[in-house]
């Protein structure tokens, strides 16, 4: 019998118990004794992996799980089973074609700004929610312009990752030592337009009142990041 077979059985009883710490365990020893050349038993096991990982709430993890198993086999039941859980993004599907595309819009600004910053994470709860805020606001007008209509998911992509979103915690520094602007995507018409440019004497398009640099442009201390939320943000 193959190496493999045993920790793989064992990974599927703790499954269908929901012992979804051990099965995970067990499928990925499975992985480990599973030769390279037995693709589809490899991609068999990396389907329950994803299972695992998934009723476990990792369905990040989960979702790459199930790409790589489809890599293996481009057809049959699993590939099948592919189809079923992951988009065309190779994320987990969320049962709402809108929802899978927001997502795809949201990780690609995230990791954009994350690249930028020194640390490659938040820094702050605040600042997290500053950034989400702002790819959500950027959302609404994508949407509602409907230049997503009939384009393929290559097409959105493209769309996505040439999209330039005004984040205050990435610009804020360059405002106030030079006269950098940042630049703030503008999707009301039926394509991204002409980018526009916001000073930090202008108005904070948060509806605040008060000039950017003041606002959402003002670099706040690790002091008040962590006591402090800016009045806009509040919920």
């Amino acid at each position: 019998m193959n190496l493999w077979y045993g920790p793989f059985k064992r990974g599927r009883k703790a499954l269908a118990k929901h012992k979804t710490t051990i099965a995970v365990r067990e499928f990925r020893a499975a992985l480990e004794y599973c030769p390279v050349k037995a693709s589809r038993e490899m991609a068999r096991i990396l389907f329950y992996l994803g299972l695992a990982l998934d009723r476990s709430g990792q369905s990040g993890l989960a979702a790459k799980s199930w790409v790589n198993a489809r890599k293996l086999v481009r057809s049959g039941h699993l590939a099948a089973m592919y189809s079923r859980w992951i988009n065309d993004y190779g994320m987990r599907k969320t049962g709402s074609p809108l929802l899978d595309d927001y997502r795809a819009f949201q990780s690609i600004q995230v990791f954009h700004y994350l690249s930028k910053r020194g640390a490659g994470r938040f820094c702050s709860e605040a600042e997290r929610d500053v950034v989400y805020t702002v790819i959500e606001d950027a959302w609404k007008l994508i949407a509602k312009s409907r230049i997503l209509t009939s384009l393929s998911c290559s097409q959105k992509i493209s769309i996505f990752k040439k999209a330039k979103l005004d984040f205050p915690y990435m610009y804020a520094e360059d405002l106030l030592q030079s006269d950098c602007e940042p630049i703030v995507g503008n999707f009301k018409g039926k394509r991204p337009g002409v980018p526009l440019r916001l000073s930090g004497d202008d108005s904070c398009p948060c509806g605040s009142g008060l000039p950017f640099r003041q606002c959402c442009g003002r670099i706040y201390s690790c002091v008040e990041q962590e006591h402090t939320t800016p009045h806009h943000y509040e919920r």
